[in-house]
């Protein structure tokens, strides 16, 4: 009998941990979300100039434009359709991290690789 008691105690705390994380994970997937597409913009990015070419701030917005995320257990997805937001965010943020370097202090500013 005591170990039937047992076995229930721990399925209801396996099941309560369950609903807690499910619970928690619903919570983030925004931010999840927009994690994911800045980081699959970042790769593109980075991809591009990883050939050793320099881009306008206006050819970084093409190359970002449509690109999408999503989660694997989750519906939801996000696209880029305005990328002149996400753009000034995402080269604020590779500038910061040391990532790229702005080659021109001129209008329209280049970035190119480290």
């Amino acid at each position: 009998m005591a170990g039937f008691v047992v076995k229930v105690v721990l399925f209801a705390v396996t099941i309560t941990f369950l609903l807690a994380w499910g619970y928690i994970k619903q919570q983030r997937k925004t931010e999840e979300l927009f994690n994911q597409l800045y980081r699959k913009c970042e790769e593109k990015i980075i991809k591009e100039l990883s050939n050793g070419e320099v881009f306008t701030s206006k050819e970084v917005e093409k190359i970002i434009h449509g690109t999408k995320a999503s989660l694997f257990w989750s519906k939801n997805k996000l696209q880029v359709t305005d990328s002149k937001i996400v753009m000034k965010h995402l080269l604020t943020d590779l500038l910061n991290k040391g990532l790229i370097v702005e080659v021109s202090k001129s209008n329209p500013k280049k970035y190119k690789l480290k």
